[in-house]
This record gives C-alpha cells, structure tokens and sequence, in this order.
C-alpha cells in the first residue's frame, strides 16, 4: 500500500508543477519570452525603429511612408559587392511584410554614390515588392548566390536593371 500512496503524491506533485508553469506565460505576458512577435501597424512614427532593426548592408540614404507604402533609397559605394545589393533587395520586403500589418509595397532604389562628388547618384537597380507576391511561407526560403537571389526577386517582384548595374556585375564576375 505504501507504493500506491507515494504514485498518488508523485502524480499530485507532477500535476501542480505542470499547472504552475502553464500559469508563468499568465502572469509575465510582457516578456518577449513568453510571446510571439505579432505584425504592427508601421506609421511615420515607428517606421524609423522598424527599419533600424533591419541588419541591412548598405548605407540608407532616404525612408519615406506614404499610406500603405514605404519608399526606401539605398547608396552603394564602388567597393559594394553585386550580392549586397540584392541580399538588401529580398531582406527588406521580407522584413516589412511579415514586421507589419497595413505595409502593401516596397519600393526600393540603390543608388550609386561612387559618381563625381558633385553629382547626384545613379540608380543601379529598383524593386517593387507587393505583399500580393510574397508569401509568409517565403521566409523559409534562404537563397544564398546572386543567381538565386535574383531568380527569386525576378519571379516574385517588379525588378529595374539599369545599364550601369549590368556593367558593374560584369567588372565584379
């Protein structure tokens, strides 16, 4: 008999820490812990913070919002590998869509910077990302060379390749 009342205390025991601890996720809902990050409306007060969390490899020249829209520039310098440019081009869609809940399109320009000081800068390449093309399922998705990436982007947004970006992916290759 004694066997049976140390199961039943185990099983008690078991029980209580099993409630106690489905209970912690109540009472500390403010910890990043304890819940998932859900989607936020972007405006042009938090726009700043949620592009400051993208780890971007080029320099960010201009950020605008414009209802459902957000226009991003981007410089590029003459030592910026082809394969930075587009890693920015797929990161940021990526990010904005599944970071927000009223965000429609991207539009993104990366802009050469590495032209006469007096000059404005060139643009490279443009993307125009709709949330209607992307996917959640998409985030799963890595790919990592700059064929890849831009197969992706080709197939999935509204790409501009300029002159100036053809020649310098020929000088990089």
């Amino acid at each position: 008999m004694k066997w049976f009342s140390r199961v039943l205390i185990m099983t008690v025991i078991s029980g209580a820490v099993a409630v106690s601890l489905s209970y912690l996720s109540v009472l500390d809902e403010t910890a990043g812990v304890f819940r998932t990050v859900k989607a936020q409306p972007v405006s042009e007060g938090n726009i700043v913070d949620v592009v400051s969390k993208m780890q971007l490899h080029l320099r960010i020249r201009r950020v605008e919002i414009n209802h459902a829209i957000v226009s991003i520039d981007l410089l590029a310098v003459k030592t910026t590998e082809p394969t930075d440019m587009v890693k920015d081009l797929y990161e940021i869609p990526r990010y904005l869509f599944g970071a927000s809940t009223n965000i429609h399109q991207v539009l993104i320009r990366v802009l050469d910077s590495s032209a006469d000081q007096g000059a404005s800068p060139q643009l490279l390449i443009a993307s125009d990302a709709r949330r209607e093309k992307w996917l959640p399922s998409d985030s799963r998705i890595h790919p990592q060379s700059l064929d890849e990436l831009q197969q992706y982007l080709d197939a999935h947004y509204r790409m501009t390749y300029t002159p100036k970006w053809q020649e310098r992916t020929k000088e990089k290759s």
